[in-house]
């Protein structure tokens, strides 16, 4: 059985796997984590951290048998980043997720989370690179960070509507439409690039966002595992 956790800001995913078949998953708090360990029966496992370097650092020490997720571990995929020192986990864990799912195809993986990234892997296997921009909450933060007067929303605030008919309105509109603007034009750039292009969208705003964006009109498959599927490929890819 292999063991997937994927530390966050404030929980942790843990996922097992039997081979590339995803068994149970849960959310534990990062309190909780070490102690939930004992609870698994595993051969062998991956840690990836975005969120607490501490507890990453915990867990290695606690399980001989987990191994780190970096840049530096052998890869199913090829890769032509200029700074693969500086890629996030979750970025390289999503373009191995997106072969697993489909090789040789020309594929873009769309994470809606605390940043919005895309990220291209071409018809070679081959990663590519893509683009990093602020999430949905990064972006009302943002908003009530940098002015004085501007509130602080959430998604659940106000109803999207294009045209704001007073100011937390307005701050829903500007951020939800605009967020989605870029989706629905960076889903399109790379279609008038590269032909047969396969999308694929995770995160955790995905949810909110896909009746938004089109899922279905815009051809897009939503997998809210992909990440967790790319881990497990890189764990299966290193240790036997």
């Amino acid at each position: 059985m292999n063991l997937i956790l994927d530390i966050g800001n404030s929980t942790v995913k843990v996922a097992t796997f039997n081979a590339n078949k995803m068994v149970k998953k849960e959310v534990v708090e990062h309190s909780q984590l070490i102690h939930h360990l004992n609870t698994i029966n595993f051969k062998k496992g991956i840690v990836s951290n975005v969120g607490n370097v501490e507890l990453e650092n915990k867990v290695l020490s606690a399980c001989s048998s987990i191994i780190q997720m970096s840049s530096s571990l052998k890869l199913p995929i090829q890769s032509s980043y200029s700074s693969m020192e500086t890629i996030g986990n979750d970025r390289l864990a999503n373009a191995v997720g997106a072969f697993v799912e489909k090789q040789n195809s020309n594929s873009l993986v769309i994470d809606a989370g605390t940043c919005l990234t895309f990220d291209f892997i071409d018809s070679t296997n081959c990663y590519k690179g893509g683009a990093i921009s602020p999430g949905l909450r990064m972006r009302f933060k943002a908003l009530n960070t940098f002015t004085e007067k501007l509130p602080l929303l959430h998604t659940s605030s106000e109803k999207s509507q294009l045209v704001g008919n007073n100011t937390n309105s307005s701050i829903v509109s500007g951020v939800v439409n605009g967020m989605v603007g870029e989706i629905v034009n960076t889903i399109a750039s790379y279609r008038s690039k590269y032909t047969a292009l396969t999308i694929f969208m995770t995160g955790g705003d995905t949810e909110f966002l896909q009746s938004i964006v089109g899922i279905e009109k815009n051809g897009i498959f939503a997998l809210e595992n992909l990440t967790l599927k790319g881990l497990n490929n890189i764990l299966e890819t290193n240790v036997s």
